[in-house]
């Protein structure tokens, strides 16, 4: 595989850093929804370099006693030709809006605790998104995006906020897969409503979860702060540990490792199976994980913590998007002229 090179960078017209984004296809296009560190929202288009602010209405009743927004983890579906996002922040449960005129669609529910990580999916062809509790004992939520209501909320597995959260599919079952600051991880039957399978903690907790095939087998990949593991969904084992190259695995062991992961994604390029880490310092890592190692050189484009990463398809082929708090959003690619 050749190496991942940017073929496409924007900056934020925001004086914040971006902390989430999550994107959408609208007429065929993608589109990134991206919030900042002072809960504004903005949409990239990527194909025309375009920005546009959005503003977004109070997320509680008008009865209640908070007056604020706050929303710093972001999922996004369109539902309608309209793009609709969820979202919130730790002090903020999970809310809906209409992202063009800014409305309310789903208040926040002050009895849920404030949100960690969202993102939007399709389950039996309907627009769902997801939250998921950033305190102890967090539950995640899934949002019938059409209904304006909640279709299931799993729960009793964690024991602290969720660092990571993603979708896919099980043996032809759609799932989401959650992990945790705790360590722990759930692969969860979103319609029936219920845990397929629970990992036990890894140390270190979970900045990042993923679902990807590996040599034919389907595998739940986590990231905490140091080490890439990828677990079996049959038996709710980890393995071990993926290679880092030899530099860093030695300042591992000797204590001196500081460039920390703090996100992950991981999918398919070319048929391959490889994950994308994210560091504090701005650098990202690709994994081979049928090698169980990293591929080449780490990948510096970003001048502070990427802050999230995203494996799309773009023009027909895989894409790496990355986010950091130096405001730029970076398209990767492996095969762009």
């Amino acid at each position: 595989m050749a190496a991942f090179s940017v073929i496409r960078s924007a900056m934020i017209p925001s004086a914040g850093p971006i902390e989430d984004f999550d994107i959408v296809r609208l007429d065929g296009r993608p589109l990134l929804v991206c919030v900042d560190n002072v809960s504004s929202v903005f949409l990239w288009d990527p194909s025309e370099d375009r920005w546009s602010k959005h503003r977004l209405d109070m997320p509680f009743h008008k009865d209640s006693d908070l007056r604020f927004t706050e929303v710093l983890a972001i999922g996004a579906v369109v539902h309608n030709g309209r793009i609709v996002i969820g979202g919130g922040a730790s002090h903020q449960p999970f809310a809906q809006w209409d992202l063009e005129s800014g409305a309310v669609r789903v208040f926040a529910d002050e009895s849920h605790a404030g949100l960690g990580k969202s993102l939007g999916m399709e389950l039996d062809g309907r627009p769902m998104l997801v939250g998921g509790d950033s305190s102890t004992s967090p539950r995640v939520r899934v949002y019938d995006v059409e209904r304006r209501e909640l279709h299931a909320e799993l729960c009793e597995h964690h024991f602290d906020g969720l660092g990571g959260l993603t979708s896919g599919m099980l043996k032809d079952q759609p799932v989401l897969v959650s992990g945790s600051w705790d360590g722990s991880a759930v692969v969860w039957d979103p319609l029936e409503g219920r845990s397929l399978v629970e990992f036990g903690c890894y140390v270190g907790g979970l900045q990042g979860i993923g679902l990807v095939p590996v040599d034919g087998q389907p595998r739940v990949v986590a990231a905490s702060r140091d080490e890439v593991v990828l677990g079996d969904p049959e038996t709710g084992e980890w393995g071990e540990p993926l290679a880092w190259p030899d530099d860093i695995t030695e300042l591992i062991e000797e204590d001196e490792f500081d460039d920390f992961i703090t996100c992950m994604d991981a999918g398919l390029v070319d048929g391959r199976p490889v994950a994308v880490t994210g560091t504090g310092k701005g650098r990202l890592y690709v994994w081979d994980l049928e090698k169980g190692s990293v591929l080449g050189e780490p990948l510096a484009g970003h001048d502070d913590e990427v802050s999230a990463v995203r494996l799309t398809e773009l023009d027909g082929r895989t894409a790496v998007i990355t986010a950091g708090r130096d405001g730029r959003l970076l398209m990767w690619s492996h095969d762009y002229a």
